[in-house]
């Protein structure tokens, strides 16, 4: 008799995101490590026109995004470029960066691994 295994993979919908919202970021955050994912966390964020953090720095973790819609500046190492749909970007964990929305909403898929709790 064959044994059959138990799947690990799970499927998620933006429906049942947990969210994390402020003036201007809400975060649908998909997949963490309370859904099983040890290695990544993926999330669909929106910043709001305005949005401004020059010295965004995960030590943990290492983050990729991709841009979905909205333009921002992104500034690596005092260089600033304008990026937008379709742009992608990654940031080694204890590097930071500034990111800056001048056309808004900016949607973006965000990963980060390990995955963030």
């Amino acid at each position: 008799m064959r044994r059959l295994r138990m799947s690990n993979i799970k499927v998620m919908h933006l429906d049942d995101a947990q969210i994390y919202e402020d003036s201007s970021v809400i975060s649908r955050r998909l997949v963490r490590r309370e859904h099983g994912s040890e290695n990544m966390s993926f999330n669909i964020s929106t910043l709001q026109e305005g949005y401004n953090d020059q010295n965004c720095v995960y030590p943990d973790h290492d983050e990729i995004v991709y841009i979905l819609s909205g333009k921002a500046e992104l500034t690596i190492d005092g260089e600033t470029q304008v990026i937008s749909k379709g742009a992608a970007f990654y940031i080694p964990r204890k590097n930071s960066y500034g990111y800056k929305v001048i056309e808004g909403p900016n949607d973006m898929v965000v990963v980060f691994t390990p995955a963030k709790v």
